[in-house]
């Protein structure tokens, strides 16, 4: 069975959580305006994401692909992490 991709559900997206992830760790020393600056940030930030962080997010979609099939599509859930 094939399960169709609701675009409107980010968790179900696997690179959804990493950005939220990037944007807090990239503005950790502060917000910068300066556009150069903040690329090298976003580049080490990637260069340097923990593989566990990944496998995290990974673990997580069959908890969100439930919640969908129990709401019959909705996005009634809390998103973040599952406890």
């Amino acid at each position: 069975m094939k399960m169709l991709w609701p675009s409107n559900l980010p968790n179900l997206n696997a690179i959804e959580p990493m950005w939220f992830y990037i944007k807090k760790e990239t503005i950790k020393r502060g917000p910068t305006s300066n556009r150069k600056k903040l690329r090298v940030r976003w580049e080490k930030c990637w260069e340097d994401l923990p593989q566990r962080k990944i496998q995290e997010w990974i673990e997580a979609i069959p908890h969100y692909v439930k919640e969908v099939i129990r709401l019959e599509g909705g996005k009634e859930y809390k998103e973040g992490r599952k406890k």
